[in-house]
């Protein structure tokens, strides 16, 4: 285990650097304030905290794209690139506009590695720790938050412009982050897709035995528990070969597309069957110059365009992405970045006079975000994924409204507690659990679009709500947070009614559930409660409102594209991903 967990430490830098480049700005905007050759007003201070969300849209489809083209180990080192650029162009900045491109291109790396570290982790995970363990980017995230405050306060002294030494400063993390090329192991089910057996063995038993593989005779042999994990792997690689080729074999004679066209004579599959055979097209012509920049945009082709699909309801995963995308909008729509983002101007409006003070008593609010995080590690696995949503949005919404007193009242102490006090609820709920329930809702097949969609729409509600969170501010006063403790409150309900419990099962029994409707059965049970109730019955009950669940046979199994439990590491690749990187 202690492997497995230096790999998620070093491959959680991408999540220390999203949340040191987020968390920076917040103190470097007060003294960028000063800087005359600059011009900052409120809405250039908004865009350019706001560009870096807007780049990590982009960058999600990017860090798609690179995990099928090059592998996950290689698409973390090319995301650190991103972080090394970015802020080297934001500290050579002459104006406004200069930091906004920096800023972009720093979310580029934010993008990529929220879809690369996650996806990583989890395909190196046990199923039993799955859901710590890929919670533990959202910690690396809280530390690189904390970390951006007390730099940011360290270089207050630097000198005039000292701004430009605070956002540099991320530049030396980066640079440990692509070397991590030589560090970090590949994912064994990348190089399985690969045809890459004795490698993928080789990592499989070092992460989970801690050791080399033992050399016998003329053939490596691992433990029955090692070598049963890989055969699984290997064995979801065929079937979804053997799937693929009853699939154009039922498209030949015109069964499949009679059956969904239906009797109105839709084409719309027709068409997107035509525009999946391009891409086959183009990822064929790709396969054999693999890293290259053609073989990357046709990958990038094919996941925004897998990622368009899902909005049809005749997608087999339409239903789990609409819980994802709801999820992904509610996570950021209650301001929890741009809380972070723009504290120490906050308490400056509340009368904290010193900039200093202001960028050191704001660092509280990621310290809170830190011990939120901290103890959803600890309960997603036991107290359950739905309970924490639904009880960390009530807690965010009273720490809202705490919050709107606290401004309206111009206390700088009782501000400091209220966005602390919202901070721990929504870290210890929304923040860690909405990286592990998308990563457990999709099927193999759209598991690289959706989540790459999903994580976009993230951003992009993020980014819209940095773009106006300090003019909403200035305009509603008070009544701002109000209003998002109106918006957690409606997360909480959203996720009472709608969102079902995955704790306990299998990444196949999950998926299952969302077609024999068994998924709503255990959303809607779920709603029945008040809020509180529903968390004391949930606890000392864990069966209530689970609707009904229905255990896959070997054969149901194998017609999902694998043994029962075979995919629990959960993978981030399509069924065409891996059909081009195995080359069928």
């Amino acid at each position: 285990m202690s492997s497995l967990l230096r790999i998620a430490a070093f491959a959680g830098l991408g999540g220390f650097l999203f949340g040191y480049d987020l968390g920076l700005i917040a103190g470097a905007l007060l003294y960028m304030d000063t800087d005359e050759d600059l011009h900052l007003t409120t809405a250039s201070s908004e865009v350019i905290v706001g560009m870096a969300k807007l780049g990590a849209v982009f960058g999600t489809f990017i860090g798609g794209a690179l995990m099928v083209d090059v592998g996950r180990k290689r698409a973390i080192a090319v995301t650190g690139v991103f972080f090394l650029l970015g802020p080297l162009a934001m500290a050579l900045s002459a104006d406004a506009a200069g930091l906004a491109v920096g800023r972009l291109v720093v979310g580029l790396g934010v993008g990529a590695s929220a879809v690369c570290v996650p996806a990583y982790v989890a395909e190196m995970a046990p199923p039993e720790t799955r859901g710590a363990l890929v919670v533990t980017y959202e910690l690396m995230l809280c530390f690189g938050m904390l970390f951006a405050g007390v730099a940011d306060y360290a270089l207050r002294g630097a000198g005039p412009n000292n701004w430009r030494w605070m956002v540099a400063a991320p530049a030396v993390p980066a640079a440990a982050m692509v070397f991590g090329i030589y560090v970090l192991p590949e994912s064994p089910r990348w190089l399985v897709v690969r045809g890459r057996l004795r490698d993928a063995l080789h990592i499989l038993h070092g992460v989970r035995e801690g050791g080399a593989v033992p050399f016998r005779a003329e053939s490596d042999a691992s433990t029955a528990r090692v070598e049963a994990e890989l055969m699984d792997l290997w064995s979801a690689v065929e079937k979804e070969k053997e799937a693929r080729k009853v699939r154009r074999g039922g498209e030949e004679a015109g069964e499949i597309a009679g059956e969904i066209q239906g009797a109105d004579g839709d084409s719309r599959v027709d068409d997107v069957r035509a525009d999946e055979d391009e891409d086959e097209d183009d990822l064929s012509a790709a396969s054999s110059q693999s890293g290259s920049f053609f073989s990357f945009l046709a990958a990038l082709r094919a996941v925004t365009r897998d990622a368009a699909f899902l909005l049809d309801p005749r997608c087999e995963d339409a239903k789990p992405f609409r819980v994802a995308a709801a999820l992904a909008f509610f996570n950021q729509a209650t301001c929890s970045t741009s809380v972070v983002n723009y504290a120490p101007r906050v308490l400056q409006r509340v009368g904290m006079a010193s900039r200093d003070d202001a960028v050191l008593f704001a660092s509280f609010v990621s310290v809170a975000k830190l011990a939120g995080v901290a103890a959803a590690i600890f309960a997603v696995d036991s107290l359950g994924r739905k309970p924490l949503l639904v009880v960390g949005s009530f807690g965010s919404a009273v720490a809202m409204l705490f919050l709107s007193v606290a401004y309206a009242a111009r206390s700088a102490s009782l501000t400091v507690a209220a966005m602390s006090a919202f901070m721990f609820a929504f870290s210890a709920s929304w923040a860690g659990v909405f990286w592990v329930i998308v990563s457990e809702l999709f099927t193999m097949r759209w598991k690289s679009p959706a989540m790459s969609a999903a994580t976009a729409l993230l951003f992009l509600t993020g980014a819209c709500v940095d773009f106006v969170f300090l003019s909403a501010a200035e305009a509603l006063g008070a009544g701002a947070f109000a209003l998002i403790a109106l918006v957690c409150l409606a997360a909480g309900v959203y996720a009472a009614l709608a969102v079902p419990e995955t704790k306990g099962k299998t990444l196949a029994e999950i998926q299952r559930s969302f077609r024999d409707g068994s998924a709503e059965a255990s959303a809607a049970g779920g709603g029945k409660y008040f809020f509180p109730l529903f968390f004391v019955t949930r606890f000392f009950a864990p069966n209530a409102g689970r609707g009904r669940y229905v255990a896959m046979t070997s054969l149901e199994a194998s017609e999902e594209g694998g043994p029962r439990g075979e995919n629990a590491e959960g993978t981030l690749e399509s069924s065409r991903d891996r059909e081009r990187e195995v080359g069928f």
